[in-house]
């Protein structure tokens, strides 16, 4: 399976999911490339060629142009994200999207205003199932397809390296963010989509909390609760601070409401059968 390919199942969402690009400047005197990555609004950074760092970006706006829809053309999504380089504002990303295309992509530098004009450039060799996101400024590198490692590469450059629960061939492993203990800072999961006998839902095998205190990632633990072994179409009820899970046993299903205690460790409220 090619890259492209990759690029463009996600480019046929309504809204980008995941997608890792290249890009190369167009009319300056030396090429400027560099790879875009993005989870959905949030992980996503820009990795220039050559450099040892990323640089995170922040997602900052999103306009949806309908003009044309009733003569049947597409919608084209325009997306801006900002440059945080430092912890500093110091530019914005644009880029265009509609089904398989990808243009007007730039980059325009704050201090002078100046903008550079990028173009996708097509990776004809075979896509390696490498994944990347940027969160917390820490590096999470995940494989999508063909593997199961994960590395966490930490600002203070320490890494970790790990064993994601095993990914089927015929699956497509996927990263989301979302604030799951409820501390006001972002986690990350892993899962995978599935069919539950009603609709796809999105299965969550490992999930890793943020610890603030010592800036690092520690893989939740999910109570033992019968045969559940994973969060399935996890619903997040901020309100409450509770996670609730379904799953399937014979002809009936069962909900599962999680809480977190004063330790902060995972624990079942409520098992409604």
């Amino acid at each position: 399976m090619k890259i492209k390919l990759i690029i463009c199942i996600a480019l046929l969402m309504p809204i980008l999911t995941f997608a890792q690009m290249k890009f190369k400047s167009v009319g300056t005197p030396k090429p400027i490339e560099f790879t875009f990555g993005f989870q959905d609004k949030k992980g996503a950074f820009v990795w220039y060629k050559e450099k040892k760092e990323p640089i995170p970006i922040k997602f900052k706006a999103l306009d949806i142009d309908s003009a044309d829809r009733e003569s049947g053309q597409p919608d084209f999504y325009h997306y801006r994200y900002t440059e945080m380089y430092n912890g500093k504002a110091s530019g914005e990303y644009g880029i265009t999207e509609w089904p398989r295309n990808v243009d007007d992509i730039y980059y325009m530098r704050y201090k002078d205003g100046k903008k550079f004009k990028f173009e996708l450039v097509e990776d004809e060799g075979m896509y390696d199932g490498k994944s990347m996101a940027l969160l917390h400024g820490t590096q999470i590198h995940y494989y999508s397809f063909y593997g199961d490692n994960l590395r966490f590469v930490y600002p203070d450059r320490y890494q970790e390296k790990l064993i994601l629960s095993k990914l089927s061939k015929d699956k497509a492993r996927h990263l989301e963010i979302n604030d799951y203990n409820f501390d006001g800072l972002d986690d990350i999961a892993f899962g995978k989509d599935s069919f539950n006998g009603q609709k796809v839902v999105f299965d969550i095998h490992d999930i890793f909390i943020f610890n603030s205190k010592n800036k690092r990632f520690d893989k939740l633990q999910i109570p033992k609760s019968g045969t559940l072994t994973y969060f399935s179409d996890l619903k997040i009820n901020t309100n409450r601070k509770e996670l609730t899970t379904k799953r399937k046993i014979g002809d009936r299903w069962n909900s599962y409401t999680y809480g977190f205690d004063k330790m902060g460790i995972l624990v079942l409220i409520k098992n409604d059968k």
